[in-house]
């Protein structure tokens, strides 16, 4: 399955505003995404004979973040490829309002917050892997990506064979060593000399991926409060943008709002998917590769 950072990537030479989101499933082309030149906020409930899963993501351009969430419980037994697949992405040509012609120093900041929680109940012949991916492009200079995997895994005796988290890409930008809470804390930084008044593409995305053997098991990643796009010029110097509205307005408390619709949307999910459990688990089960 393509990832959703390729299927969501702006062209990008002026690539027009956009905020997205978009949600995959396995065997499942194209994914299902939404778009809007400012603002977009937008969920999915799978309840089927393979899978339950509820996805959220929002962006938005006014305020520069980024925010995914999804939980999931296979019903059939994956292997080769994600049960899931959420993200969020946003784009912008911006440019450096100021005096003069001289390049200016300007430093752009992707602030990275997330969660990648393992079942504690596995059992045996049980893996569970959660993927975390945060990308930033700006100012010309080459991208910047933080990729985080979060595993856990039990032989047929039910003892434990992996146990860990490791950081992939650009890791010295963690603000904290990563633990088995799977908490994953860092900033993506990028930074250049802009001429002012001369345009510049930025892009930022976010994308939770899970993978689950066998059946059973509920992976959960919040990245919730994920990302928020920030930046720094000289006294003097400030940051304009083709949409108009980029970071224009306040990044809202975590705990309120549109999260605190979703956290609750998703816990309620949760707590059907775990209803439904024990009246699957005597049905039978197949593999798809």
């Amino acid at each position: 399955m393509a990832t959703l950072l390729a299927l969501m990537a702006p062209v990008m030479a002026h690539a027009a505003p956009t905020a997205s989101v978009g949600f995959g499933l396995q065997g499942e082309f194209p994914p299902m995404s939404f778009s809007d030149p400012v603002f977009t906020e937008h969920s999915r409930h799978v309840d089927n004979s393979q899978l339950f899963a509820d996805m959220w993501g929002a962006a938005d351009l006014r305020d520069g973040t980024l925010r995914a969430k999804m939980s999931t419980t296979p019903v059939t037994v994956y292997q080769s490829s994600p049960i899931a697949i959420t993200g969020a992405s946003i784009t912008d040509d911006l440019h450096v309002i100021g005096p003069g012609t001289t390049p200016v120093p300007m430093t752009m900041t992707l602030d990275v917050d997330a969660l990648l929680a393992i079942n504690p109940a596995l059992g045996p012949n049980s893996l569970e892997s959660l993927n975390f991916r945060a990308t930033m492009s700006a100012l010309g200079a080459p991208g910047k990506e933080m990729r985080v995997i979060r595993s856990k895994s039990l032989d047929e005796n039910g003892a434990v064979t992996q146990d860990d988290i490791i950081c992939q890409w650009d890791c010295g930008l963690l603000n904290e060593p990563l633990t088995l809470a799977g908490v994953v804390n860092g900033k993506l930084m990028v930074q250049g000399m802009v001429v002012p008044n001369t345009s510049f593409t930025f892009w930022a995305t976010v994308e939770l991926q899970t993978f689950i053997y066998p059946v059973g098991l509920t992976a959960e990643i919040d990245a919730s409060h994920t990302a928020r796009v920030s930046y720094t010029l000289p006294d003097g110097y400030t940051l304009g943008s083709a949409s108009g509205v980029f970071l224009t307005a306040p990044v809202p408390e975590p705990a309120t709002g549109l999260m605190a619709l979703a956290g609750g949307a998703l816990l309620a999910g949760l707590q059907r998917r775990r209803d439904k459990q024990l009246a699957r688990a005597a049905a039978p089960r197949t593999r798809c590769d």
